[in-house]
């Protein structure tokens, strides 16, 4: 309308021809920057994943992680993802328009490889890659796409070849591997009966498959199913990627053989394109011999609490007090969820076997009904996916996926352990750390008080025992990951010793370790994928294993366990690798710098430099954290061999530190992932 006012206005003959056509243009800057008023596109505000100074990635299994934003308020419609290889440079993996969860985190599998890489089902190892995308908002416009953001990053090296052996997987000397039950379909979990009956046919464990199924095998070890059915959704999709979403958590009620077990569902109801998937907890009802379920019940549904593939509602248990702990993931949405006390993502859940929240948990408030913070146990979790108590002090600890950096956890209740979407906060709370990942999925207790110790040696008592999955799909051995590996924790949580390897997977196919039970003749776990001779990763023909202790009587493998080649030496025990010769600031005390012009003057210089020398090439972050709040920074840094330089004016993105004491800690990894290599300094900031 003002355009047209102008226009008719401009025609009258009393102005000139000049006039005109300086009002028509004013006319047309106005309509202009009205336009661009109320038509901002969308941004890729950061890339959180491959991260900056992340070590060299699994070319089997990449993760790409963004974040979205709007300045108009308008709904994220779809992502374009792109990854370049650099040399020569062209675009080699893609994925358009996406939708649903992978608008924000996407995998391999998600999307096809194209030009000389069509066809293929990985990255080459050793080579430079660069991850690129873009958003699309809803706002209709069809140029509404946010400008293309980018990160580089490298692969990791080759892992050692592995054997035929008819059982692939190299226990520690004194123990043996066999297989104990098969023909499972993605087996995420085992839950041991209590006390199991003394017949032949009496079940002795259950089995979670992803896809919405639940096993029980017997003593003379046939298998069966308990119920089938249970997802209201077409679960089948990419690995790694889409597929990895479904029934995940069981646990066995040892008063009435009732199992319990976690699980997505479809909202069918929803007029959303695709409709969202939410977490619940349902109950199984056995018949009189825990065969079959009779019937399902839902404990606990956590409708619009929308999550999606891996980062899902997983762990499910029976406290030796007889309440209901149930884990969350924090649905791609860290930001928004995990230490949210009003929702159910992120944290860890106490409740009792009904559903109800109990009113000894921390955030219990009887007065405003029930909300997501009456069954809040503790909070800022990333993907939380196993647990266990430890029965002879009380214990209760959890392992957990991170973006660059796993952890284990001692869980105190009500504690809160900080995770938002920077991998930096996984260092917290942390009884160990895993850097690189590894993927750690369970963790098992072996004590005389659980299965009179699953017949392992004195020295493994009150030991943790946790599966490391690795790389998702990934063939062979595996540098990080497929393994079953031990810890000796000390009752505050501090680590002793470990991680050290129990047993790990050496075949030549896709098996890996994830469910974890102990059980009274051994540890028991799942393999996850048919190990060879598959079609797809969903196929079934995955296997239960048990790991035994025979001392000095272990039957001799059938197949030496393969010794790498020389030149794979390196790859399996890698050089030190970098380190950190010096580690200091310019100034340790100074004033942020300003970013309009300013009249204040600072009482101290503003920024300052970090100066650090390396004893060769390496891959470079500093982390920064505040001593006396949560707040805490990652900054990407320069990892020439020598002498190195880091200006710091105070920011970060576009986060700003506050006045305060800080630390700073530099963290170093070689090529191949070697390290990390730390060092610490302190600093203040003070007001300008």
């Amino acid at each position: 309308m003002l355009f047209t006012a102008v226009m008719q206005l401009a025609s009258r003959q009393l102005w000139t021809q000049a006039c005109r056509a300086a009002v028509v243009a004013l006319a047309t800057l106005v309509v202009l920057f009205a336009i661009d008023a109320i038509a901002d596109p969308p941004e890729v505000a950061e890339i959180l994943e491959p991260a900056i100074g992340s070590a060299a990635l699994n070319p089997e299994d990449v993760h790409m992680v963004a974040e979205f934003t709007d300045a108009d308020g308008d709904a994220h419609l779809c992502s374009d993802w792109e990854i370049w290889a650099l040399d020569p440079l062209q675009p080699v993996w893609r994925a358009h328009c996406v939708k649903a969860q992978e608008k924000v985190h996407i995998h391999l599998g998600d999307g096809e490889f194209v030009n000389s890489y069509a066809g293929r089902l990985a990255l080459e190892h050793d080579a430079a890659y660069e991850l690129r995308v873009r958003f699309r908002d809803g706002s209709g416009e069809a140029e509404e796409w946010s400008e293309w953001q980018a990160r580089q990053f490298s692969t990791a090296s080759a892992g050692p070849r592995g054997n035929d052996a008819p059982v692939p997987w190299a226990p520690r000397p004194g123990f043996a591997v066999e297989v104990a039950a098969t023909g499972f379909q993605l087996p995420v979990n085992i839950a041991m009966v209590p006390e199991p009956g003394p017949h032949p046919s009496d079940p002795l464990y259950y089995v979670a498959e992803l896809y919405g199924a639940i096993k029980v095998v017997s003593r003379d070890g046939t298998v069966r199913d308990y119920a089938t059915g249970l997802l209201n959704f077409n679960p089948t999709g990419a690995f790694p990627g889409s597929g990895e979403q479904g029934l995940a958590g069981l646990a066995v009620d040892p008063a009435s053989g009732d199992l319990f077990a976690s699980l997505v569902y479809e909202d069918e109801s929803s007029p959303l394109d695709p409709e969202p998937h939410y977490p619940k907890v349902i109950r199984l009802h056995s018949d009189e011999r825990g065969l079959s379920a009779t019937a399902v019940t839902t404990v606990l549904d956590m409708v619009g609490e929308t999550q999606g593939p891996s980062h899902q509602v997983s762990h499910v248990a029976i406290s030796p007090g007889g309440e209901l702990f149930v884990h969350n993931g924090d649905g791609f949405d860290a930001f928004a969820t995990a230490r949210d006390l009003e929702s159910f993502r992120g944290k860890i859940l106490r409740m009792g076997l009904g559903g109800e929240p109990l009113p000894d948990n921390p955030y219990y408030d009887a007065g405003n009904g029930v909300t997501a913070r009456d069954y809040v146990w503790a909070s800022g979790f990333r993907n939380p996916f196993g647990a266990a108590w430890r029965l002879s002090d009380g214990s209760y600890y959890e392992v957990e996926n991170g973006p660059a950096t796993d952890r284990l956890v001692r869980v105190s209740p009500g504690g809160d352990y900080l995770w938002d979407g920077n991998d930096a906060t996984m260092s917290f709370g942390a009884s160990y750390n895993w850097h690189p990942s590894v993927a750690p999925v369970n963790i098992e207790f072996v004590e005389p008080g659980r299965f009179a110790g699953s017949g392992f040696p004195a020295q493994s008592m009150g030991h943790a025992f946790v599966t490391e999955s690795g790389p998702t799909w990934a063939s062979g051995p595996q540098l990080s990951g497929k393994r079953i590996v031990e810890f000796d924790l000390a009752q505050d949580g501090t680590n002793l010793a470990g991680p050290t390897t129990l047993a790990e997977y050496s075949g030549t196919g896709k098996a890996t370790a994830v469910g974890l039970a102990a059980g009274s003749d051994g540890l028991y776990f799942t393999d996850l994928y048919k190990d060879q001779g598959y079609s797809s990763p969903i196929d079934a023909g995955a296997n239960v294993l048990r790991i035994s202790y025979c001392g000095e009587n272990c039957p001799k493998p059938s197949v030496a366990v393969h010794q790498p080649e020389p030149s794979q030496q390196a790859a399996v025990r890698p050089d030190p690798g970098p380190r950190v010769k010096r580690f200091r600031l310019l100034r340790g005390r100074f004033a942020v710098s300003l970013r309009r012009r300013s009249t204040a003057r600072p009482v101290a210089p503003i920024g300052t430099t970090f100066l650090y020398s390396l004893s060769m090439p390496a891959t470079v972050r500093i982390e920064i954290r505040s001593r006396t709040s949560p707040a805490h920074f990652v900054l990407a840094a320069p990892g020439r061999a020598g002498g190195n330089r880091r200006a710091f004016g105070g920011h970060i993105g576009r986060r700003t530190l506050a006045p305060g004491p800080y630390v700073a800690t530099i963290v170093v990894l070689g090529a191949s992932g070697e390290g990390p290599e730390r060092a610490s300094t302190r600093f203040q900031v003070v007001r300008g």
